[in-house]
């Protein structure tokens, strides 16, 4: 497993500090693309489901397997698909 990437985020005065990134978002620019497409083969498989086109940073997750929100929203895993690529966590990117 890879180590965490480091990045500046501000507790709860303000002030900022430094934390381990979390999700897809918290990375700097160069690694979210390289992030969005390693996490695009596991959403699938633990999804069960096939992407026809690469996930988006912006979008929901299940825009990347061809669904539309309502049957994303009725599938086992709608938690994940409904989420956007922004805030899937590191766990699916490694």
């Amino acid at each position: 497993m890879t180590t965490q990437q480091q990045y500046e985020a501000l507790d709860a005065q303000g002030y900022p500090y430094m934390r381990e990134a979390r999700v897809i978002g918290e990375l700097p620019l160069a690694a979210r693309r390289p992030a969005l497409d390693a996490a695009t083969t596991k959403v699938g498989n633990e999804c069960g489901l096939t992407a026809r086109k690469p996930l988006s940073f912006g979008l929901p997750v299940y825009e990347a397997f061809g669904l539309n929100r309502r049957e994303a929203s009725r599938h086992a895993h709608s938690k994940l698909l409904l989420t956007q690529g922004i805030g899937l966590s590191l766990e699916y990117a490694n």
